[in-house]
């Protein structure tokens, strides 16, 4: 179980009153730098409070926010804090309240039913880069993995490029030397990271060109692989070295990596 903040997301049309209606919830931990939010695609209660409200206003809630929780992932604790004070007129924040979380995904479902929805709740689908980071994450601790010295998480692309580059590989194992091979992880989504594709290709690049590497992208499950925006990314990252496994295989890939780690 891990400690978590939820915070109640209100759209409240006047302040004066004080009338509001639910409309998402965050979830914050700390100790997996873990934010997600789940917004609602039901305005009625909103509309009723406020005929005058902007349903494409409140459709853009979700997208805006899961852009900005992705381009905040290196420091979510500061992005929660300026959020907070951001949003303090039509979109407020409630004050957080703690919970306790095993399967982060599924408590903010969980929580979206109760606060958001009642009786109403969606599952969480892995299709961002911070929810198949989750899931991937899951995996590899089910299995025994994250603690195993040769793995190591957040891995400065740094030590093989220029001091001061910022990028880092989600997960990498690092424990032999010499010229075997370094496997790195690292979690995208393919319909939607085209940019962060390109930058992790670059990355990788640096990195064979001062070591052997292969890399393994960790995406999300794809219904229909023919998708034009999905062979973007598979286009952008397309390398003999590269090996791509979606969610739905984590924890097959995290069983078969565990099998071939030294006793």
């Amino acid at each position: 179980m891990r400690h978590c903040d939820t915070y109640i997301v209100r759209y409240v049309p006047n302040v004066v009153t004080g009338d509001f209606a639910n409309v998402g919830v965050f979830l914050y931990c700390p100790e997996a730098q873990f934010l997600d939010c789940m917004f609602t695609d039901d305005f009625r209660d909103v509309l009723q409070l406020h005929p005058g409200a902007d349903p494409e206003f409140l459709r853009e809630l979700q997208p805006h926010f899961e852009h900005e929780i992705g381009e905040n992932e290196k420091n979510l604790s500061a992005y929660l804090q300026g959020m907070q004070r951001s949003y303090s007129n039509l979109i407020q924040l409630s004050d957080p309240q703690p919970v306790d979380a095993d399967d982060l995904m599924a408590n903010l479902s969980e929580l979206f039913a109760h606060y958001v929805r009642p009786g109403g709740g969606v599952l969480l689908k892995p299709d961002t880069r911070m929810r198949i980071k989750r899931r991937l994450g899951d995996a590899l601790e089910r299995h025994g993995l994250v603690n195993e010295k040769v793995f190591a998480s957040d891995v400065s692309v740094a030590q093989w490029s220029s001091t001061g580059d910022g990028f880092t590989f989600d997960f990498a194992y690092t424990a032999a030397g010499g010229s075997v091979e370094i496997l790195l992880i690292h979690a995208l989504s393919l319909g939607r990271d085209h940019e962060l594709a390109e930058t992790l290709k670059a990355k990788f690049t640096v990195v064979r060109a001062h070591h052997p590497a292969r890399l393994i992208v960790a995406h999300e499950d794809i219904a229909d692989p023919s998708e034009d925006k999905e062979r973007v990314s598979q286009g952008i990252l397309r390398d003999r070295n590269i090996l791509f496994v979606a969610v739905a295989r984590f924890d097959e890939f995290a069983q078969s990596f565990r099998s071939e780690l030294p006793a």
